[in-house]
Order: C-alpha cells, then sequence, then structure tokens
C-alpha cells in the first residue's frame, strides 16, 4: 500500500476509534446520553468500513449508508458478510435520535447492544486492516 493509503487508512481508523470511544463514555458514563452515544456507535462503523474500502483501494460513494458499504466490503471479500446483522441493528442510529421526535434515545439495552455491535465491527474490520 502506498504511504498516501496508508495515511488516509489511518485517519479514518482514528476517527473511528474516536467515535467507538465516545460511544463508550456517553452510553456508560456517570450521565448517560444513550441518543448521542448510539449515533457514535453508527459513525464508527461507517468510518471503519470506509477505512477497509480505503485499504483496498475502493473508491465509495459519500453514503452514511452502512448497508451500501457493507455490500462493497463483501464484494471485495465475502467473509464481511459475517457482519450483516450488527450492521443492520445499527443503521437507524444514524438519523432516529438525532432530531427531537417521539422517542428521544433508545432504551440503555438498545445503546448497549449497539456499541456492543459497533465494537465487534471495528475489532474484525482493523484485524483484517493489521493482515493488509
Amino acid at each position: 500500500m502506498t504511504p498516501e493509503y496508508k495515511e488516509a487508512v489511518a485517519a479514518w481508523v482514528a476517527k473511528a476509534k474516536s467515535d467507538l470511544d465516545t460511544a463508550r463514555v456517553l452510553i456508560h458514563g456517570t450521565e448517560p446520553h444513550l441518543d448521542t452515544g448510539s449515533y457514535h456507535c453508527q459513525q464508527s462503523a461507517e468510518k471503519v468500513l470506509k477505512a477497509w474500502l480505503t485499504s483496498q483501494k475502493q473508491e465509495f460513494t459519500k453514503t452514511h449508508d452502512l448497508i451500501v458499504l457493507l455490500n462493497q466490503c463483501i464484494s471485495v471479500q465475502p467473509e464481511f458478510d459475517f457482519l450483516l446483522e450488527h450492521v443492520r441493528f445499527l443503521v437507524p442510529f444514524a438519523t432516529q435520535f438525532r432530531y427531537p421526535g417521539e422517542v428521544f434515545e433508545p432504551p440503555l439495552e438498545e445503546a448497549r447492544q449497539a456499541l456492543e455491535y459497533a465494537t465487534a465491527i471495528f475489532l474484525f474490520v482493523t484485524q483484517r486492516l493489521d493482515n493488509s
């Protein structure tokens, strides 16, 4: 991988890790913010998938749609289909709680599940980045 790609991949991973760390603090902190924490779970997954696509020199559209990004990953590396359930769960967190509405934030168990899935996605992808 060229230095430019390595730098771009590292930047995506750093942003994904920052989102994941932020989600952890917001969900497990002394004053939980489950809406924002869950949003950062989705953001972490999005950015780490973009890191992997970048490492594979795959161009992607400007999208927040995890299904689109994951399908692109699967087309290059079929083992990514392992993440389908995780990604489907996280999709609504991109928008569902960002603005005032009927439900202000997800239940604690959903937020914890979002964090668990985002962490699993992050680990799955970064392990494959380390081996590339």
